[in-house]
Parts: structure tokens; sequence; C-alpha cells
């Protein structure tokens, strides 16, 4: 993948190593050329940097392979790059994490469950799955938790404006409803409706957006039959050409293409004011609460200006309307779900220039939902800790740290892992007595020693909490040398215990209020998210 400034990254291919033109002085050489391989353009990169050139993800080759993530690859890719469908998921060997499932408690966009972390981070529930966890390449939910996909493809040829269209995707489909969870209502000309049940009908209509003759690949998934193993999710995709896509006498084009101008204009400036309040922050010319306060004022208006022109640009304004939430959430505003949504709005459109550019940006969403999840079973583990629940806190705590190696939403310091240290530090001191070979009580103190070491190492690398360290850090630190003191000398635990869990319910508390040095508490959403999806464009009309 290479670097190619406003024209985005591009996938090509080394062809010579330390290239050198016939121009050039002698000592100028490039570490290699490149061909690139949409144009078949020829580069050479100045510097063995991964600013410039490096080498393409598993992710990278099937986005610029395929539409979305549920469609197929084309069969040459798994022999000549070896990319195949499923790329292997390695997170919990608790297999029961992982399962699906859905319920009447389990409402569609309102609860964020994948912060549970289950499911590999997917809602658990595939019925509520949005358009990032069906169609991005970084998300694939269905393909990470290993769904069959039934692929139903329907080809109608050529249209032409003023035909009537009338189909039962049913006829075609195992899945006789569920059609209206994502479907990618951008593509579809104006005049032309669909149905839960997949009924695709109208008359085409004139589209001012579409040149004189183009492509519809219009793409529909059902969940409901899920739980069939004979089924799955069923992705509907129905293409067809459009011809004679002429404006009519009194349509005005050249009015259109000036109030498109305007419009496009109008969303330039909001995306530079958007920039230059970032720059803001980062220069320090702005604190956090100034910062969030411009630049949600300034979203919720290129919001409104979207809603006027949804169409506007193929996707590419609403695109970079969820990116600016991610950085807003950056500074620990809870918007990651405006990021997926406006996002996810804009892989629906079918621009493939615009999809790539989104999908850039979902890679870092999705790893901003392990964050979250990790942050969010930590303080799981926090509440199972503080009802004595110690071994099942400590097993929480472990998954958490395998989100993200450690890391979480704001949780900076290796918390979770020293939080983990002292729930299995006070299970194991519980248990110690309990038939329990010397071997093993080793085993575990040496466990809970690993972790808090590497907790204390994240926690006090920059010197954050002073000469002393982390304050909490220091305190099991010292309980753990006690213990191994007493348990050394054969002397009674009790009290140790006792006083460890005091101070334990004690921390356990501050990082529930969102007391320093830990994480602030979650901040409310600013507005509804059933309101959110409600707002956005579902029907194709000239705007």
């Amino acid at each position: 993948m290479c670097n190619l400034g406003s024209k985005g990254w591009k996938p090509g291919r080394v062809i010579a190593l330390n290239y050198q033109e016939e121009n050039w002085p002698k000592e100028k050489i490039a570490p290699y050329q490149v061909i690139l391989e949409e144009t078949h353009t020829l580069i050479f990169v100045p510097e063995d940097d991964e600013r410039y050139c490096r080498k393409i993800s598993e992710e990278e080759i099937k986005i610029f392979n395929r539409i979305d993530a549920l469609a197929s690859l084309p069969p040459e890719m798994s022999e000549s790059t070896g990319v195949t469908e499923k790329i292997r998921e390695i997170e919990s060997n608790v297999s029961q994490y992982n399962d699906l499932e859905c319920s009447q408690d389990n409402v569609a966009y309102q609860k964020a469950n994948y912060r549970t972390g289950r499911c590999h981070c997917c809602d658990s529930c595939p019925r509520n799955w949005s358009s990032v966890e069906l169609y991005s390449e970084h998300y694939r939910c269905a393909s990470r938790n290993d769904l069959k996909i039934t692929r139903c493809e329907i080809d109608l040829g050529s249209i032409s404006v003023g035909d009537v269209v009338n189909l039962l995707a049913a006829n075609y489909t195992p899945s006789n409803e569920g059609f209206m969870q994502c479907p990618t209502m951008m593509r579809l000309p104006p005049g032309i409706k669909f149905s839960d049940e997949g009924t695709l009908n109208g008359v085409v209509l004139f589209d001012p957006y579409r040149t004189e003759k183009y492509t519809v690949k219009f793409v529909a998934i059902s969940t409901v039959d899920w739980q069939d193993e004979d089924i799955g999710i069923v992705r509907l995709e129905v293409s067809f050409e459009v011809e004679g896509n002429m404006p009519t006498i009194d349509f005005d084009m050249d009015q259109f293409n000036h109030e498109q101008q305007k419009a496009r204009d109008k969303a330039k400036s909001s995306i530079s004011l958007l920039s230059d309040i970032w720059i803001q922050w980062e220069d320090n010319q702005l604190d956090i609460r100034s910062t969030c306060n411009r630049m949600l004022k300034e979203l919720q208006e290129l919001r409104k200006h979207l809603q006027k022109y949804p169409r506007l640009d193929e996707g590419r304004w609403w695109s970079h309307l969820g990116g600016f939430h991610m950085n807003v959430h950056k500074l620990l505003e809870n918007t990651l779900f405006e990021c997926e949504l406006y996002m996810g709005h804009a892989l629906t459109f079918g621009n493939d220039e615009v999809r790539q550019m989104t999908e850039r940006n979902l890679e870092g969403c999705y790893k901003k939902r392990l964050l979250e999840s990790a942050r969010f079973m930590w303080i799981e583990g926090i509440i199972k800790m503080m009802k004595g629940e110690w071994n099942d806190a400590a097993d929480i705590l472990r998954l958490a740290s395998m989100k993200q190696n450690g890391w979480g939403w704001a949780v900076n310091y290796g918390d979770i892992w020293f939080t983990e240290s002292v729930a299995r530090l006070i299970h194991g001191a519980e248990t110690a007595n309990l038939n329990k070979t010397e071997e093993d009580s080793i085993q575990w103190i040496d466990e809970v020693g690993r972790l808090l070491e590497k907790g204390a190492t994240r926690a006090n690398k920059d010197n954050s909490f002073g000469p002393n360290g982390h304050p909490w850090v220091s305190e099991i630190t010292e309980a753990l040398e006690s213990y191994r003191i007493l348990q050394k000398g054969g002397k009674d635990t009790s009290d140790w215990l006792e006083s460890l869990k005091s101070r334990t319910l004690y921390w356990c508390a501050q990082v529930l209020s969102g007391t320093p040095p830990f994480t602030p508490k979650l901040r409310n959403r600013l507005e509804d998210s059933s309101v959110l999806i409600e707002n956005l464009p579902k029907i194709i009309d000239s705007n």
C-alpha cells in the first residue's frame, strides 16, 4: 500500500529494489520501485518508511476485491495472495463467552452490549448488527462469529428510466423477512422502494446524481435465520444497468449543480473548521471541554446540513462526520456510536473511493470498541470484587486485558493487570489452606507477582505518580511482600487478609466513582441513539 496524498492509499507491487534513474546522481538511490495495481503507474519510494509505503493487510486486500465483508471473494484470490474468507480469530479459550444470543432484553443499538467483550466485541444478537458490523472488513462480525453466509444474487439486466421494477426477493432467498436491517438504500434509483420482505418495486425515475448510464449493485441483509445452520445470514444482491438517465424538460441541471456546489462548499467549510478546532487543542490553545463543545456544535450543524443534502458526493461527508466524532471520543465523549453510525451509512452508498476512505477510519473504530470493552470489563471485574466474587472477577479481568494488551478506553496505567493481581491474591489467600500443595501455592503467588509487575511497569513508566509510584500499586506490592513473609514463617494470615480486603474495597470504590488517579466516570450520551438512527435518510429522492 502506497500513500498518494490526496488520492489516499493505493495497492501496488514492488518490481525493483535499489531503483535508480539515468539522470539521477550516483549517490541517489530509491529503496524500491512500485507499480500501482489500479492504474499500472510506476512510482519510486524515496525512503523505506511506512509513511510512504507499507505491507498491505488482509483486510485491505479484501476491501479492494469485494464490495462488502459479506460478499464472496474472487476465486483466484486465495491462490495468488493466500487470503481466505475467514481470518482466524484468537480471543479467548472460554468458548461460552462468545456465544451469540437474542433475547427481549437485547434491544437494537440501545445498550452497546459489545462493551461486555463477548462475541469479538460484536452485538451478541445478529439481528441488532449495524452497517459496520455487517459490511466493514474490520468488524466482519459474521466471520468473526463463524456464521454461515447464504449469498443470493439477482441480475435484472438493463432497465430504462420510466420502466417498472417489481421483484419479490423471497422467491429467490431462503429468508422471507428481515431485509430492512441495513439495506443499501442509497444505491437505488429514485422511485424504487424496498420492503422488509425483500420486495423491490416502483418506477425508475431520473437521478441527477448519476450519469446517463450507470450500474446498481443493491445489497440487503437478513439475519432472522442466523441460528439455522443451513441458512445463517442471507446476503441479497440485486444488480442492474440503468439507461436513459436524462433530465426531464422541466429539470434545471445547471441550477442543481450550482446548489450542489454550494452545499459542497459549506461541507468543506465545516470540515475545515473542525480541523482548526482540533489543531488548537493539539497546540494547547483550547482545553478539553472547550474543544468538545465547539466540535460537537459544529458536528451537529454538519449533520443537519447532510440531512438536507443526504446524497452529496456519494457519502463522502457522512464519512467525515463519523470520523470527526472519533476526535471527540478521544477526549472521552461518549460518541463511538456516532462514529459507527455515520461511517456505516457511508458504506451503503457503494462508491469505492468513499468506502476505502471510510474503512481506513473503521480500522481505528473497531480498535476503539476493543478499548471500550476492556474498560467496561474492568469495571465489571471491580463490581464483582465489591461483591467478594474474587475468582470470577479475576477471570473477567484476564479477558479484559487480552482485548488490547492491558489497555482500555482511558485506562492507560496498567490498571487492568494490577487489579487482576489483587483479585488473584485475595482469592489465592482465601483458598491457600484448602488442599493446596506448596507447589500450587508458589504458582499462584508467582502469577500474582507477574501481573503486578506488568501493571506497575506501565503505571510508573513516565513517573506519572511521583517517586512512590501509583498508590494502589504500592499498596498491592506491600501486601504481596507481607503475605510472602507470613507464609514463609507459617503465620496466620487472617488479619492480613481482612485488611487487604478492606483496602481493596476502598480502591474499588474510587474506581467506580471516577476519582483520580482513575479514569473519570462515563459521560452521558448527548442524544438518544434511536433518534439518530431514525433521522438517517432512508428513501432516495433528488436531494
